[in-house]
């Protein structure tokens, strides 16, 4: 299993980041797997800090003001949920105005610890959620803020260096004011100043409130049977089309989830991103909801830690909250693993019979519905769409379910859906005729032997074969285009 094959309780101690950006102060209380971090709570303030920086070249009394509020309220509330473990940090506003060391000092007057980040440190923190969020990811990460754009390269062997642009969602309506081709020679300039030449034709990461609302106006658009921006992608060509359509300020049928003051600034984060999919030329854009606030948990982290799977962790941490315990449904997933070629596809065969098995423990007249709102619109970090779909159709399937949704052909290859309906099927035929009990488990097995799906019991285990488990053994061999036996054997 990789490594990942022990889930010992992975809820951890409440963890809490506070974030005083330059157009939002946000406070999030995390707990749960540390490498599957879930949100206890997430509120934020518009405190605009940097909204008259361009002008003054200080943070105005009344953001400072708002902000400061905002902390006091945080800091009361980190004390009342007994946080253990505190990071505050603030970006580019703070950073780049005249007074930003006064009011840091305000902020620590509070009892908060703040950390001024560079322009480098906020690229890495933010590349480092997006390395957290996708294993293995390789391309650019790009990290729009109120303040300023961050850009950093990565891959296998982390950040590889970035810069910090002044083209943040305050001082974007200033950049275009005076028009299209003057705002694309900016950034053109910008980026060629920096010396940026990184990422063509590779994944383009992007983090920022303003582009979440870019994705999920596209979702909308294109009607995306899913309803997570995370992990959304879309081709450079598709996505630059789209934006080039956004920026124009006239957002037709926008999405609800989208606030008005995410409305407002989405044209803007539109027409940037576009521009930098003309100069940059990735392969895809993928939008992620991950970056400095998760950067910043992952780094806290041991090796170890980093190094395990959070798609697992966070599947396992689920169903063991539904009272399944991971390496119980381990040894479930071991016992139908044998029918199937599933090498390459082991933790996603283990994640799925996890959430399936979670399915049975909820009331029967839900358990479909439920669980695969589980699997399509739970965000299970290091999860794809394809994953997401098959692990769906698995539970499907494990309710006896074989027909494929029209969505899910949107999602994933038919062969693969037609794989997890296997697994769903085996995975019935498993937990109906053993329940999933050890003994019963260790003395059954299913296997292919000779072209034929077989079934062996050993003595002890005669009783357990009924007529119910004839016909799933029939409606799976039907659905690997097998025949199928039952054998008896001795007892070993």
């Amino acid at each position: 299993m990789d490594g990942t094959s022990h889930f010992e309780s992975q809820s951890a101690e409440k963890r809490a980041i506070i974030d005083i950006g330059s157009n939002t102060v946000r406070m999030v209380i995390y707990n749960g797997p540390p490498r599957a971090p879930i949100v206890v709570l997430n509120e934020k303030v518009n405190a605009r800090l940097g909204k008259e920086l361009g002008q003054t070249g200080e943070l105005s009394e009344k953001a400072m003001n708002a902000a400061l509020a905002a902390l006091r309220r945080f800091a009361a509330m980190i004390a009342l949920s007994g946080v253990a473990q505190v990071e505050c940090v603030a970006t580019a506003a703070t950073r780049d105005a005249r007074n930003g060391a006064e009011f840091l000092a305000e902020v620590r007057a509070l009892g908060l610890e703040p950390r001024l980040l560079s322009g480098e440190d906020e690229a890495a923190a933010s590349a480092t959620g997006v390395i957290a969020a996708f294993p293995g990811a390789k391309g650019t990460v790009g990290d729009l803020g109120g303040g300023s754009l961050e850009l950093v390269a990565i891959d296998d062997q982390g950040c590889k260096g970035g810069i910090t642009l002044p083209y943040g969602t305050l001082r974007l309506p200033d950049l275009r004011a005076d028009g299209a081709q003057a705002f694309a020679q900016t950034v053109r300039h910008g980026l060629t100043k920096a010396g940026w030449t990184m990422g063509k034709g590779q994944p383009l990461y992007i983090v920022g409130g303003s582009w979440r609302a870019v994705a999920l106006q596209a979702m909308r658009t294109i009607e995306w049977p899913l309803d997570d921006p995370h992990d959304f992608e879309l081709r450079a060509g598709d996505i630059l089309r789209m934006c080039r359509q956004f920026e124009k300020g006239k957002i037709t049928d926008p999405d609800p989830r989208i606030s008005s003051s995410r409305l407002a600034t989405l044209p803007d984060a539109a027409a940037l991103l576009a521009e930098l999919v003309e100069r940059i030329a990735p392969s895809k854009v993928v939008f992620s909801s991950w970056g400095l606030r998760e950067g910043l948990l992952y780094a806290q982290l041991d090796a170890s830690t980093q190094a395990r799977d959070p798609m697992l962790d966070g599947v396992a941490d689920f169903a063991r909250r539904l009272l399944v315990a991971p390496e119980q449904a381990r040894k479930v997933a071991e016992w139908t693993a044998p029918v199937f070629a599933i090498e390459g596809e082991e933790k996603l065969h283990f994640a799925s019979t996890m959430l399936a098995l979670a399915a049975m423990r909820t009331e029967p007249n839900m358990r479909t519905e439920q669980a695969m709102g589980w699997a399509l619109r739970k965000r299970w970090v290091g999860l794809d769409v394809r994953g997401r779909a098959m692990m769906a159709m698995t539970v499907l399937a494990n309710s006896g379910t074989t027909a494929i949704p029209a969505e899910f052909e949107r999602l994933a290859p038919r062969e693969d859906l037609h794989a997890a309906i296997g697994w769903g099927l085996a995975l019935r035929v498993c937990r109906r005729l053993t329940a999933c009990a050890d003994e019963a488990l260790s003395q059954t097995s299913l296997r292919r032997e000779g072209g034929r799906l077989v079934v062996t019991l050993e003595e002890p285990m005669q009783a357990l074969f009924a007529n119910s488990m004839a016909k799933d053994m029939r409606k799976l061999a039907e659905w690997l285009g097998l025949e199928w036996d039952l054998k008896i054997a001795a007892a070993a």
